[in-house]
C-alpha cells in the first residue's frame, strides 16, 4: 500500500482528469505532492472520445474555443500547427490529434512541474473508495491499494445499461451496444439500424458508409432530429447590447427561456449575424438560470424542451454535415422519428419493432445488425459501472431525482446519503449537469478543471464563475510555480 496526506487521486485519464493534473503540475501546493492519475485505457488524454481510431472523426467546435487551458486561447493551434500547417482558428481537427495534444499538454506540465511534485499514471481499474479515520480516503484497484489525501472522480459518463428493448439481443453478435467499438459492420451487411440521431450517429452513420458503400443506413430516434450544423464561415457577433442577461437570469421558467431564445436567434439574424450566436449567449448564462429553476420547471425542460436545444446546442462541423446530407439525398440514409419497442433474433439478423411518431399502429422491419448511439444513461441507480454502485451502496454518493448524474456542491464536492457536502471527494466531468446543466463543452470542463486545481493545491475555496462558456471567461494567469 503507498500512502501520503498530501497525495491527490484522479480517477479518470480523459479529459478532465487529463487537464485537472497539468493544472496540479503547473500551480502545485507548496509541500511535498504526489498525483496519481488512474486510467482504465492504455493511453492518457484520449479518453473515450480522442483515441486512435480508423476513421478520421472531427472535433464539432473550431480550434479556437478547444484550447486546454484559458491562459492560452491560441495554444491548441500552435500544437495543430506542427502536425497540420494550414490549421488555423476556425479549423475542425481530427479527434485523435486533439487526444495527442491532451498527452503532450500533461507531459509538458510534468516536465516543468517543480521538483517535489511527482506525478504517478497507473493504469488500472478504481473498484471502491473507502474513507480512513485519520482523513485519508483507500482508493482500490484489484490487488492494489493507495491512501490519498484528496480524491477527484473524473470518469465521466457511465457506460449505459443494456436497454429494455434490447434484452433479446444483447448477447447477439448483430446488436453493437458501444458505437466506437469496431467493426461496426461485416461486407455482408445490408442494411444497419442506428439508434439515435445525434453526434454519436452521425459519426457512425459516415464511417459505415465509408467502409460499405452499399450499405442502406436507418437512423431513427423519438424526434427524428439531427444535429444542426457549425456556420461555414465566421459571422461577426451582432447581440452585445441586445442580449439581457439579468433579465435572463431571472427567468422562472422554461417557456420565458424558450422565448428569450426565439427572440435573441430572430435578433441575430435581423442585424446580420447569426442565429447560433443566441445559443451561445444562452449557455453562458445556463449554471445561473439552471440553479434558479424549480425542480418542477426543470423536468418540463428535460421532457419537452431538451431535444430542441441539444440539437442546435451540439452541432455538426460543416464537412460532417454536408456529408450526412449527401447520404440521405442519395438514398442511403433514412432517418425516421418513433420508438422501438423491441429488437427480436432473426436467424442471424435482428427484427425490429416499432412505431411510427405519431402514429399507433406498429411496424416492422429487419436489419442485419443495429448500433446503439443513444448515448450514455445518467441514472445512476440503473448503471453497471462497479465504483459508482460502491459510492451509491455505501453512501458516499447520491443521485440527483432527475437522472443526471451524482448530487454535488460547490466545486463537485459529492454529497453524501446524509445530505453531507464531502471535503476530500470531488467530481469532474459531464455529470456536473445535474448542478450546472452546461458542463460538457471544453470551455465549461477546463474552468471548472482549474478552479478546483486551485482549490486542492491551497486548501482554500477558489472562485468559479457563474458563466463558464469558453467566450466569456477570461482568467488571470497565477504566477507559476516556482522549480526548487
Amino acid at each position: 500500500m503507498q500512502a501520503g496526506s498530501a497525495t491527490i487521486a484522479i480517477i479518470g485519464g480523459g479529459f478532465s482528469g487529463t487537464v485537472l493534473a497539468a493544472n496540479l503540475l503547473q500551480r502545485p501546493p507548496p509541500t511535498a505532492n504526489r498525483i496519481v492519475l488512474v486510467e482504465r485505457r492504455r493511453q492518457i488524454g484520449c479518453g473515450a472520445a480522442y483515441g486512435p481510431s480508423d476513421y478520421p472523426f472531427l472535433l464539432n467546435v473550431p480550434a479556437a474555443r478547444m484550447s486546454a487551458t484559458s491562459y492560452e486561447p491560441g495554444h491548441l493551434i500552435d500544437f495543430a500547427r506542427r502536425h497540420l500547417p494550414q490549421a488555423g482558428a476556425e479549423s475542425y481537427l481530427p479527434r485523435q490529434l486533439y487526444g495527442e495534444y491532451l498527452h503532450d499538454f500533461l507531459r509538458t506540465a510534468e516536465r516543468a512541474a517543480p521538483r517535489h511534485v511527482q506525478l504517478e499514471c497507473v493504469h488500472g481499474e478504481v473498484t471502491a473508495l473507502r474513507p480512513q479515520g485519520n482523513g485519508q480516503t483507500l482508493v482500490m484497484m484489484g490487488e492494489r491499494q493507495l491512501l490519498a489525501g484528496q480524491v477527484v472522480l473524473a470518469c465521466g459518463d457511465p457506460a449505459p445499461p443494456v436497454r429494455p428493448y434490447a434484452a433479446a439481443v444483447a448477447d447477439s453478435a448483430a446488436y453493437i451496444p458501444e458505437p466506437y467499438r469496431t467493426p461496426r459492420s461485416h461486407s455482408t451487411d445490408r442494411t444497419l439500424l442506428l439508434i439515435g440521431t445525434g453526434l454519436t450517429m452521425v459519426d457512425i452513420a459516415l464511417a459505415a458508409a465509408a467502409e460499405h458503400h452499399a450499405l442502406k443506413l436507418i437512423a431513427l430516434s423519438r424526434h427524428g432530429l439531427l444535429p444542426a450544423s457549425q456556420p461555414d464561415t465566421t459571422v461577426p457577433a451582432v447581440l452585445e447590447a441586445a442580449f439581457d442577461r439579468p433579465g435572463i437570469l431571472a427567468s422562472r421558467s422554461v417557456r420565458e427561456l424558450a422565448m428569450a431564445v426565439r427572440v435573441l436567434a430572430d435578433g441575430a439574424e435581423a442585424r446580420g449575424g447569426d442565429w447560433r450566436e443566441a445559443i451561445a449567449r444562452m449557455r453562458e448564462c445556463a449554471p445561473g438560470v439552471w440553479e434558479r429553476l424549480e425542480e418542477c420547471e426543470r423536468r418540463r425542460f428535460l421532457r419537452h424542451v431538451r431535444v430542441f436545444w441539444e440539437t442546435r446546442r451540439h452541432r455538426m462541423p460543416p464537412e460532417f454535415a454536408q456529408r450526412v446530407h449527401d447520404l440521405i439525398r442519395e438514398g442511403r440514409l433514412e432517418v425516421h422519428a418513433g420508438t422501438i419497442h423491441e429488437l427480436r433474433r432473426d436467424g442471424e439478423r435482428i427484427e425490429v419493432r416499432w412505431h411510427e411518431r405519431g402514429q399507433r399502429q406498429r411496424g416492422q422491419f429487419g436489419v442485419d445488425r443495429v448500433i446503439d448511439c443513444t448515448g450514455p444513461d445518467n441514472r445512476l441507480q440503473h448503471t453497471t459501472d462497479v465504483l459508482w454502485r460502491q459510492l451509491l451502496a455505501s453512501g458516499l454518493a447520491t443521485p440527483d431525482t432527475l437522472g443526471l448524474g451524482p448530487r454535488t456542491g460547490p466545486h463537485g464536492a459529492l454529497i453524501d446519503a446524509t445530505g453531507g457536502c464531502a471535503q476530500r471527494l470531488f467530481y469532474l466531468g459531464p455529470m456536473l449537469r445535474s448542478a450546472y446543466w452546461e458542463a460538457t463543452a471544453v470551455g465549461e470542463l477546463r474552468a471548472r478543471a482549474e478552479a478546483l486545481a486551485a482549490l486542492l493545491a491551497s486548501r482554500e475555496p477558489a472562485p468559479v464563475p457563474a458563466e463558464t462558456d469558453s467566450t466569456s471567461v477570461r482568467w488571470r494567469r497565477p504566477a507559476p510555480a516556482a522549480r526548487t
